[in-house]
């Protein structure tokens, strides 16, 4: 009987495959929605100085005024990210004004820790996943 396998197509002659880092479906997860939540902070930057440029000012600083109303849903919408992020408001906030979404580069880590600039959502994310660990 022949042999029809030639020397070229059995497996250990085969060409391996580069081995792959095994992709976090968390953290892709996570990234898409910090990014969702830079475009609508520089969509509502943008609509707060147009209106201020339309009207001289915020009208109406009661909680019916349509303005506190689309300030409030935002306000939702940060805690809600920064929940599903594992972070607190005041944090996510952190990242997305105080340090400009990472723009400034501020350095932030835990007491007596490592510390890093936070220019990306990355550098944020290991600052999350670091405070979880005190």
């Amino acid at each position: 009987m022949t042999d029809f396998v030639s020397e070229n197509t059995t497996p250990v002659n085969a060409m391996e495959k580069p081995a792959q880092e095994p992709i976090d479906h968390s953290k892709a997860y996570k990234i898409k929605l910090i990014e969702s939540l830079i475009e609508h902070v520089k969509r509502e930057n943008e609509f707060t100085e147009k209106f201020q440029e339309l009207f001289g000012g915020i009208p109406g600083n009661s909680e019916t005024s349509p303005y506190r109303f689309v300030e409030k849903l935002f306000a939702d919408h940060i805690r809600l990210v920064a929940v599903l992020v594992g972070d607190s408001k005041e944090g996510l906030q952190w990242f997305l004004y105080d340090n400009d979404c990472g723009k400034y580069g501020l350095e932030a880590g835990i007491d007596e820790g490592e510390t890093r600039k936070i220019k990306t959502i990355e550098d944020y994310l290991w600052l999350v996943d670091i405070s979880k660990e005190i």
